[in-house]
């Protein structure tokens, strides 16, 4: 299994001067995609930064958070992203928590400095200090003549997750769990070289960077990146002929009811895929009849990297279903003893493949109940019909085993 590093530059010598990234008026090759984050490691290498060093990224949708995303892991730095929505009393909690020795982020933010320790290095990459040494706005300087071993099965990325109960996650995920998941969709969705992904979801959000920034890495396709939330989701589809788009059942509501949506030609976009949750039957309506783009509902668990159970891109789909596993991976219904269940009998979904995380951070405890047996144990009810689709279920009859 490669690594990222290794990835990347093959990518880049098969791919070199197609575009991996669009922002605005900027474009970024695979070739410059290496050398940029070629030029992050570096940089972070000179600032004093160790293999297994965390860097936290409170960024906005812009390519810098794409290429420290990307560019850190190749010397064995781990990116921590953090939504930069949230209340300065998490962020600062998070970068105590992860003991990031790096904060890459924007000059916005610099109330939140007082509040984290002296020793962790603070990097604003719209400042002009950005531009000089050891950074020089990545697109000039050396580079590392040597680059030291990696092992895929070493950290990658860690994932923050808060939830509404105040119950919060740091999921770990390797070199190793990245690309298998990336591969794994390929087949699926088809995806290849001649699609273009719009990114217009925030990119802290794990699922954007596996749909939108790792899917056209893997394929040789083209992301287009767009702020955040942006108004223009529709012009820009158009615009950029995108073909693939991804989001929320409340994202891809939003855009199927915008008047842009019902108005202009978006004949270029072919799929449209529905992570965390199931659509309702009117956007399925608006993008498969209006503009004969297929809604693909899947079923993702960040401890899974993204992606478990998808309703293909060809084959037969399952509206409301979770759909069938990935390539590579396998899934089952488990009772309370974890034992695997036949079809049409509800139990807990549990599934094991490389994309299964490595572990929860600093907590051996929750990462133990989870990984149980080979089993990623999800804690979510469901049940497998006699043709392998699975389906979420509400049971409350249902205890997942402690």
């Amino acid at each position: 299994m490669d690594t990222l590093r290794d990835f990347i530059t093959t990518q880049s010598r098969l791919f070199a001067r197609d575009p991996f990234l669009k922002c605005g008026e900027q474009q970024y090759s695979y070739a410059d995609l290496d050398d940029r984050t070629d030029r992050v490691a570096t940089g972070l290498n000179r600032m004093g930064l160790r293999p297994g060093d965390r860097l936290v990224l409170l960024l906005s949708n812009r390519p810098e958070f794409i290429f420290f995303l990307l560019g850190a892991p190749k010397l064995g730095f781990v990116p921590v992203p953090l939504n930069p929505e949230d209340a300065d009393e998490w962020l600062a909690f998070v970068i105590h928590h992860c003991e990031a020795a790096a904060v890459i982020t924007e000059k916005r933010f610099g109330g939140l400095r007082p509040q984290i320790p002296k020793e962790t290095c603070w990097i604003e990459v719209d400042d002009d200090a950005f531009g000089k040494s050891p950074f020089q706005n990545l697109s000039s300087g050396p580079v590392l003549s040597f680059w030291p071993d990696l092992n895929p099965n070493d950290a990658a990325l860690i994932s923050y997750e808060a939830g509404a109960t105040g119950n919060w996650k740091a999921v770990v995920l390797t070199h190793a769990n990245l690309l298998s998941n990336g591969f794994q969709m390929l087949q699926p969705f088809r995806f290849n070289e001649t699609d273009r992904f719009l990114c217009s979801t925030p990119l802290h959000v794990l699922e954007t960077e596996i749909l939108l920034v790792f899917a056209p890495l893997m394929a040789g396709g083209c992301c287009v990146l767009e702020e955040s939330g942006s108004q223009r989701i529709v012009q820009a589809i158009f615009q950029n002929q995108a073909t693939v788009l991804a989001g929320t059942p409340e994202f891809l509501r939003a855009v199927s009811k915008s008047t842009a949506f019902l108005s202009m030609d978006l004949s270029s976009l072919r799929l449209a895929i529905c992570h965390s949750g199931s659509v309702d039957s009117g956007t399925l309506a608006a993008f498969q009849d209006r503009h004969d783009a297929l809604v693909a509902e899947v079923y993702n668990r960040s401890e899974a990297t993204c992606l478990i159970c998808v309703n293909p891109y060809t084959g037969v789909r399952r509206p409301g279903s979770l759909g069938i596993p990935l390539p590579g991976q396998e899934c089952a219904i488990l009772d309370a003893q974890g034992r695997e269940l036949p079809p049409g009998a509800a139990g807990q979904i549990a599934v094991r493949g490389p994309n299964v995380m490595k572990e929860y951070y600093k907590d051996a405890e929750a990462t133990a109940r989870i990984l149980r047996d080979g089993w990623l144990h999800t804690g979510d009810s469901g049940y497998m019909d006699t043709d392998g689709y699975y389906w979420r279920i509400v049971d409350s009859r249902f205890q997942i085993p402690d």
